[in-house]
């Protein structure tokens, strides 16, 4: 069992900067997180509703009750915590929060409980598909069973639906076996744009798009999911997001 924490001196910094009067989380979002984390982590906190009392009788601040309650969490908890919290679009561009993060990063970075939370995945500015790379990074960090693996494969699935919604035009993208595609088929879009916009180009790159869909796919109907599983199908979706934005931005050369 993990006991190690991150400093208290760097918990009481970032609840500071997470909660502050006027850019921070107001109380009421403090105890939704805080009550979310500790369901999924199974730990007991001790601030568990928004109601400070009057004149903060029972709790002085939203402050305080962010300090409480991260104190309760190990140190890989905590950093997952103060890690989803500083990527909320709230904080996108709150540069106290933003420095928070990396402080978070390169002092504590031994907390990470997966290497992938140490590789900085760049922005597709595509915010659905961001989001939701940034949810399979966080289930991944406490999964611990097949169906919680699954999740993260389905999360993937929808992730790679909305890749190719993002970039897919049937007016000029010809699905590979002449079958009009849905909106959700993923596989015939996904074959379709990098067939067409990478016609001069390699064929390993559409090849390589093909397989990522075909491992996001296999991992949401694997009753035997690992967590090698989860993990390879995160590694290749993010892969694809990056592999088409930068093909939709080299289009446009």
């Amino acid at each position: 069992m993990i006991t190690e924490k991150i400093d208290d001196a760097f918990i009481s910094h970032a609840s500071d900067i997470l909660a502050d009067t006027n850019y921070g989380l107001s109380g009421a979002q403090i105890v939704k997180y805080c009550n979310s984390y500790a369901v999924d982590f199974g730990v007991n906190i001790p601030v568990t509703s928004s109601d400070f009392g009057k004149f903060g009788s029972v709790i002085p601040n939203k402050r305080t009750a962010m300090y409480r309650n991260l104190r309760e969490f190990n140190g890989s908890q905590q950093f997952v915590i103060i890690k989803d919290l500083c990527e909320l679009p709230l904080f996108k561009d709150n540069q106290n929060v933003q420095e928070l993060r990396k402080k978070l990063f390169t002092r504590y970075s031994r907390f990470a409980v997966s290497k992938l939370y140490l590789e900085e995945y760049e922005l597709t500015g595509w915010e659905r598909v961001d989001r939701s790379i940034t949810e399979m990074k966080s289930r991944l960090e406490v999964a611990n069973n097949e169906e919680q693996f699954q999740a993260i494969g389905m999360i993937g699935r929808e992730t790679l639906i909305t890749i190719a919604q993002q970039v897919y035009d049937a007016t000029k993208h010809p699905t590979l076996d002449g079958v009009e595609a849905s909106t959700t088929d993923t596989k015939r879009m996904l074959e379709a744009y990098p067939q067409y916009e990478l016609m001069d180009s390699s064929e390993k790159a559409r090849k390589f798009a093909k397989s990522a869909v075909d491992l996001g796919n296999q991992l949401t109907h694997d009753r035997n999911a690992t967590k090698r599983d989860a993990t390879i199908c995160l590694v290749s979706i993010t892969a694809v997001a990056s592999l088409i934005k930068l093909i939709q931005e080299s289009s446009n050369f």
